[in-house]
């Protein structure tokens, strides 16, 4: 679900896998607060979609015609309430989404009340989504199989919660800038950066044992474990190399008898299935049209390649609504670790169970994961109280909030009424003291696709006795934050709360939970939008004004009739080179800027895989660029002080100068030079 974006026109690729986005991602909404079009405090809308970028290059398939109900296989529940319920679902905010098929499951009491597939597995061929033969994509959801099994293990003895993974895996955490423990990894507060480079693979590559992976592919950390939550593939990476050293097996043989125990049909080998059961994935282009989506493979393979039927998922969800009662699984004291809280920003704030996370839909306490990849969105979420929850999987979606829409209409069918909002109180602080700049922290810090991070802003300021929060990037329409607790705000509808971390009455970031659980980082006014779009739009634009330079310069001297000094010929020359120098530094500024958007429009999915030779050796020309500059601007006072030019050029002269170091200072800072990590 999170994604990420390559400023402007060129998105790059939906690296998914988060949750809720995910993505997840993700983003992911990535993560966020919405209220109807109001509220997005980072949804996946932020993103540009993998299907929607490669619908330039890929042929379409029509989708089934406006107005046609949804033909729908049912296996368990016809004629139930459940049923009509996710028939109106899907036969309007669906509908809406231009959803191809989905698979869904509902248990509700401890009993499973439907089981049934909607739509189309596969659009051309017309092959409906049957629940107990269609495989989908369940994205990030694998990885709570990961959690599991590591549950598993510490019932045995073989591991505990706060266990040091250097004592496992020594090799590898030696690497770590600080210390992680098994529970900081479960609950994605180790403090890994994001790395989307690396997280899928080509077809036919030897992939590393997962121990030399988790090594090669080390993001580092950006906060010290604990300091708040950010969703992490690698971290499920590092998880599922502990469990094969624990279990002494391989990660396939592990999860095949896993799946085997629970009664599930479901892999994580998508070799071993019939290729003909396997769902495809559909992403909507510009034209209205559908896009297969081309099977994605991932590195990162324990973190979010399981197929499963819907048959499997419901199998799933209802072991989990009911602590896993009749199997043996797990024990009644690992499902109490499971499905409770290990981590909160904030007491009040929902946080993090075990793998799982926590949403509070309207008072009700749901344990949760979602899953995205590929154009594949799933959610599975569950109350353990009430043991009631719901597995809904779609193989497509123009709409990154069709999964929050879908609980909220869930909590109609469970008839849960909306909470009252409390009262507003006095801040701990002065309503400035909160106000700044905020950034999404589920994004590349130093790697090459930093810049994805750029338009995941979030301002806030202070307006009357609440904060509003907008959102530069403009996807969404700015938000209010009224004081209920010290620190603590929340919004009006959907009431979403915020906790802001102070240390020394300086605000150090935000917490919350939409979706998905999120962390917002305070970011100085120097990196945000607002200081970054007008000095990249300030460099480009005067390099791109500079092709025209010798245009306009001629046409300057005939419509003025501007008499040209008389010059000795060394002098002439020396003008002339000067001149063709600005021009040539300008038009290898112009190619960098063409070459890199074709590069990252065009290889998308190469990149996830890693970056390719010709993208990384077009990295090295900014160095060539920042020594063109150089050389400019040590002509300055000549060009000053000796030169026949006037005023006009001079001054043009002295700005292309400085439009170099800008354009040098932007890509240093965004990380966009050779050479390049992954």
């Amino acid at each position: 679900y999170y994604a990420f974006s390559w400023t402007g026109q060129c998105g790059v690729y939906l690296a998914g896998c988060q949750d809720g986005l995910d993505p997840s991602a993700r983003p992911h909404v990535p993560t966020g607060m919405r209220t109807n079009r109001r509220l997005t405090l980072l949804p996946a809308s932020l993103f540009s979609t993998l299907g929607f970028l490669t619908s330039l290059i890929l042929p379409s398939l029509s989708l089934q015609a406006e107005g046609e109900p949804y033909p729908g296989v049912v296996s368990t529940g016809k004629g139930s309430g459940a049923e009509a319920f996710m028939d109106e679902f899907m036969a309007t905010t669906a509908r809406e989404a231009s959803v191809p098929g989905a698979l869904v499951a509902i248990v509700k009491d401890g009993r499973l009340v439907l089981l049934k597939g909607y739509g189309d597995a596969h659009l051309k061929e017309g092959q409906p989504v049957d629940p107990q033969r269609s495989y989908f994509r369940v994205g990030s959801i694998s990885k709570t199989f990961v959690g599991l099994g590591i549950l598993r293990e510490i019932q045995k003895g073989q591991l505990s919660l706060d266990q040091n993974v250097g004592e496992i895996l020594p090799e590898l955490a030696v690497q770590f800038d600080h210390p992680v423990t098994l529970k900081q990894l479960i609950t994605h507060t180790a403090g890994f950066d994001e790395r989307l480079i690396g997280l899928g693979a080509p077809e036919g590559e030897s992939l590393e044992t997962l121990p030399d992976m988790a090594s090669k592919q080390y993001p580092g950390q950006i906060a010290p474990p604990g300091t708040y939550y950010n969703y992490s593939n690698y971290g499920y990476l590092v998880l599922a190399a502990v469990l094969e050293k624990s279990s002494g097996q391989s990660f396939f043989d592990y999860q095949r008898e896993l799946l085997g125990v629970l009664g599930m049909d479901a892999s994580f080998d998508r070799g071993s299935l019939d290729t003909d059961r396997i769902a495809l994935s559909y992403a909507k282009g510009p034209d209205g049209t559908r896009m297969e989506m081309p099977y994605m493979r991932l590195r990162y393979y324990p973190a979010g390649s399981l197929y499963a039927t819907g048959e499997a998922m419901s199998r799933y969800l209802l072991a989990l609504a009911t602590g896993f009662s009749g199997s043996d699984a797990i024990s009644t004291d690992s499902y109490t670790l499971l499905v409770g809280n290990l981590y909160s920003p904030e007491p009040s704030l929902s946080g993090s169970a075990f793998t799982f996370y926590e949403r509070n839909l309207r008072g009700l306490r749901m344990v949760e994961h979602a899953g995205d990849w590929e154009a594949f969105s799933s959610l599975l979420s569950f109350s353990p109280d009430r043991k009631t929850g719901i597995f809904f999987s779609t193989n497509g979606s123009s709409d990154p909030l069709l999964r929050e829409k879908l609980m909220q209409a869930f909590a109609d069918f469970l008839a849960i009424e909306k909470p009252v909002l409390p009262e507003p109180v006095e801040p701990a602080l002065s309503l400035e003291n909160y106000a700044g700049s905020y950034r999404y922290a589920r994004y590349e810090h130093d790697g090459m696709l930093k810049i994805g991070g750029l338009p995941m802003q979030v301002d806030i300021a202070p307006s009357g006795g609440d904060l509003v929060a907008t959102f530069p990037a403009g996807f969404s329409e700015p938000v209010i934050l009224r004081p209920v607790e010290p620190h603590l705000f929340q919004s009006a509808d959907p009431p979403v709360k915020v906790y802001f971390h102070v240390e020394d009455d300086r605000i150090q970031g935000v917490s919350g939970t939409y979706m998905v659980p999120f962390y917002l980082e305070r970011i100085s006014p120097l990196e945000g939008m607002q200081t970054v779009v007008p000095l990249t739009a300030f460099a480009v634009l005067t390099m791109l004004a500079c092709l025209f330079l010798p245009v306009a310069r001629t046409l300057f001297i005939r419509f003025t009739n501007a008499e040209l000094p008389d010059l000795e010929p060394e002098a002439e020359e020396e003008e002339r080179k000067a001149f063709r120098l600005l021009i040539a530094a300008a038009w290898a500024h112009v190619l960098f800027l063409l070459g890199t958007q074709l590069h990252m429009g065009i290889l998308q999915q190469h990149i996830v895989e890693g970056v390719p030779r010709s993208l990384e050796a077009l990295l090295y020309l900014p160095y060539g660029l920042l020594l063109l500059t150089v050389i400019l601007a040590a002509r300055i006072p000549r060009v000053w002080n000796a030169f026949s030019w006037g005023p006009g050029l001079k001054l043009f002269y002295t700005i292309v100068c400085i439009a170099g170091v800008v354009f040098f200072q932007l890509l240093w800072y965004w990380n966009l030079l050779a050479p390049v990590r992954g």
